[in-house]
């Protein structure tokens, strides 16, 4: 798989307008998803640069999205698709919050990774899976009954993804990676 240079991964923060909080945010994911990857990747192969710079660039196109009412991880596959970077393209593509439903034995591990990490950090601050989750349900689920159906119709796959990386890793559901 090939992911992109790390000049590229810098000229699409730049040209997309990443702002300094998402930029932030995406540097807690990395080092989540970093930590993840290096204790997964002594018991199975495991692209430690295509998770580093996907978790990089995972939100680079939320500024984007939010101005013009899209979905931010589709949008960033397509781009990255666009650039020369298909298979990259998926790892960020796949860490929407719905997408957890369609995980199953084919989906990489990298990808998990990704999503996961993405549920770990609020903000920019790495929070557990459970405390995530409630922020999502307050933040977006009390806009709409369906908002809140589909945040909660991911939460079995989420545990069965931190239950999957968490035996694979050998880190404790509640680890908040501050030493890593």
């Amino acid at each position: 798989m090939k992911a992109p240079p790390m000049t590229e991964c810098e000229s699409l923060l730049e040209e997309f307008s990443v702002p300094k909080n998402v930029l932030e945010h995406s540097e807690k994911v990395r080092l989540v998803a970093n930590a993840i990857a290096k204790k997964i990747s002594k018991k199975k192969e495991m692209n430690l640069e295509a998770v580093d710079k996907a978790a990089l660039l995972h939100d680079f196109m939320k500024l984007h999205c939010v101005n013009n009412d899209c979905r931010h991880a589709i949008e960033a596959g397509k781009i990255l698709r666009e650039r020369g970077y298909p298979e990259f393209a998926e790892l960020v593509k796949l860490h929407g919050l719905e997408e957890v439903n369609n995980f199953g034995a084919k989906t990489p591990v990298e990808a998990k990774i990704i999503w996961y990490a993405d549920k770990r950090v609020n903000h920019s601050t790495i929070v557990t899976l459970g405390e995530r989750y409630d922020y999502l349900r307050e933040k977006y689920g009390s806009s709409s009954e369906q908002k809140m159906s589909e945040i909660n119709s991911t939460w079995k796959n989420a545990l069965k993804v931190e239950e999957e990386l968490l035996s694979l890793s050998g880190f404790e559901r509640d680890y908040l990676f501050g030493d890593c």
